[in-house]
């Protein structure tokens, strides 16, 4: 199990640093979009930058709640089911932001690195329980969402 647990270490780094890089991004494009403003860019410009970091904001806040998921695993050596919810989780936020390419491509290598480790444990998922792990993971996205909704994400 230490080798395991070193590895789920490792997508948790894995993990901090896309958010540190999703981060200086929505920096960028906040920055971008305010430009595009003052110069009175075109509407439909305007919007694609806006879109891009509502899903960037999104994709942090998505993360962060999972960080905090895989953390309480590798520290409280708890709750090693929240590995299937978190896989689950970072397969929907791939989905949802494949708007941008390169984050959708790390998502996915994090869901295959969690579900190995899920594999290697010896985690059992029987087929009932996996709509059920599936839902956890698309409530914890869906509340990301609405969160950023009501917190007017990218200054709309």
């Amino acid at each position: 199990m230490p080798v395991l647990r070193s590895r789920l270490a490792r997508v948790l780094y894995d993990m901090r640093l896309l958010r540190g890089r999703l981060e200086q991004l929505r920096s960028r494009l906040e920055r971008r979009v305010e430009s595009l403003r003052n110069l009175g860019a075109e509407e439909r410009l305007l919007k694609s930058y806006i879109n891009a970091l509502d899903q960037v904001s999104y994709a942090i806040l998505v993360l962060s709640i999972l960080e905090i998921k895989v953390e309480n695993v590798l520290t409280l050596g708890t709750m090693v089911h929240d590995l299937i919810i978190v896989r689950e989780a970072l397969r929907e936020l791939s989905r949802r932001v494949r708007n941008v390419p390169e984050v959708s491509t790390v998502l996915e290598d994090l869901s295959d690195s969690i579900g190995d480790i899920v594999a290697e444990a010896h985690i059992k998922v029987d087929g009932a329980q996996l709509p059920m792990y599936r839902e956890a993971a698309r409530k914890i996205v869906e509340q990301a969402e609405r969160q950023l909704r009501r917190g007017s994400i990218a200054t709309s």
